[in-house]
């Protein structure tokens, strides 16, 4: 178990996912953890265990169980005079929607806990229990030390819970990717055609990412059309799915596709920097709280994404600079804005420099000071001694 430091600067992250089980809270959680290591913070992650764990430098202590089992290892901490924050990262698929890991505040008792919510939508492989839920997760947040929010519609929700802005803090995700290394020889690494123009789909298949709108577009291109090259593949979460697993059968034969599937940080990274525009049609329209945007955008890529019902909660994200924004699910719109982009050389090496710049906004270092600030703040409350 991770020590605290002389100066009480540390901090246990509790989450349901963490490398190598992919998932983007998991990949999150580990790239904070290295960056606040970096600021000299003892990092510990309380997680569900699996095979070929290593940290990465954090701590890692498995927990089978986010009841009983989890408060016994966090006093166990206790009782070993260690002081510092519990720090809960809540996303419901994660923790594969048991409501028990939201009683956190009073398993972690007398830890103080601050909770970041990666996304308060109701879960898609549960949609029920969005009112009960809604509930549940008031509850967390008035009994968290701090609130974390990612984005702007996430806070509005917060902020209608009740929750002091004192205590309400939003600190944007970061990319979980390494920064593209060697873009220009990565089609040829991967067996792609070095001319043909590519399209290149990122993220897991979740209905909401919205590859189907993205399928239809395609095909209503004129031939040649552009190869759709797909990253990533289905949910470990999802029901009966494999890790690793990809499906693609139904993608007509019309549409020219390769499935990369699951591929290295480093040759996703070179590729999406590589793509004539990486699209992510989101079927509720892009957010800040979408890593598979953040990514794109942190490599330099020209991104097609779908426009939010509320176009401000992209703030510092603008149209025609740092993105291409169309509506959602529309494919008709998406086809006609690729159209453009491929025909358009000039445009893209403009999207692709706007988003270098604005990646700056998500880098990790900018991140973990935002959050020592935050577990500085809530350290300076606790009594001396336990």
């Amino acid at each position: 178990m991770g020590e605290a430091l002389p100066n009480g600067r540390a901090v246990v992250y509790v989450t349901g996912e963490y490398p190598p089980l992919r998932g983007g809270v998991g990949d999150y959680t580990a790239r904070l953890g290295q960056a606040l290591r970096a600021q000299d913070w003892a990092v510990t992650v309380l997680t569900r265990p699996f095979p070929g764990q290593d940290g990465s430098g954090a701590a890692i202590r498995p927990v089978t169980g986010w009841g009983w089992q989890l408060r016994r290892t966090l006093q166990e901490l206790r009782i070993a005079g260690w002081r510092g924050i519990v720090h809960l990262q809540y996303q419901a698929g994660a923790f594969d929607l048991q409501g028990r890991i939201a009683l956190l505040p009073l398993l972690a008792h007398p830890f103080p806990v601050v909770t970041t919510f990666h996304d308060l939508r109701v879960p898609y492989l549960f949609p029920k229990a969005g009112p009960l839920r809604q509930l549940v997760l008031r509850w967390l947040a008035r009994t968290s030390a701090a609130v974390v929010v990612t984005n702007p519609e996430d806070e509005r929700a917060v902020r209608r819970w009740g929750v002091p802005a004192a205590r309400l803090w939003r600190i944007p995700i970061g990319s979980n990717l390494p920064a593209p290394r060697e873009p220009q020889s990565v089609r040829q690494r991967l067996g792609l055609p070095v001319k043909r123009p590519l399209v290149v789909f990122f993220g897991f298949r979740q209905p909401e990412k919205g590859l189907e709108t993205l399928v239809a577009a395609i095909a209503r291109l004129p031939e040649p059309r552009p190869l759709l090259v797909l990253l990533g593949g289905e949910r470990p979460d999802a029901p009966g799915a494999q890790i690793g697993e990809t499906t693609t059968g139904w993608i007509p034969n019309a549409i020219p596709c390769t499935d990369l599937g699951y591929r290295p940080a480093q040759d996703v990274a070179d590729l999406l920097a590589a793509a004539d525009i990486v699209a992510l049609p989101y079927r509720d329209g892009a957010s800040l709280r979408n890593g598979t945007l953040i990514a794109a955008l942190a490599c330099g890529a020209a991104v097609v994404t779908t426009r939010p019902a509320d176009p401000a909660t992209l703030a510092p994200l603008r149209d025609g600079e740092h993105c291409c924004l169309v509506p959602p699910n529309e494919p008709q719109a998406l086809a006609r804005a690729l159209a453009e982009l491929l025909a358009d050389p000039a445009r893209r090496a403009h999207l692709r420099t706007g988003a270098g710049a604005i990646a700056t906004a998500f880098a990790w270092e900018r991140i973990a000071q935002r959050h020592a600030q935050l577990y500085d703040v809530i350290l300076a409350r606790l009594p001396r001694s336990r």
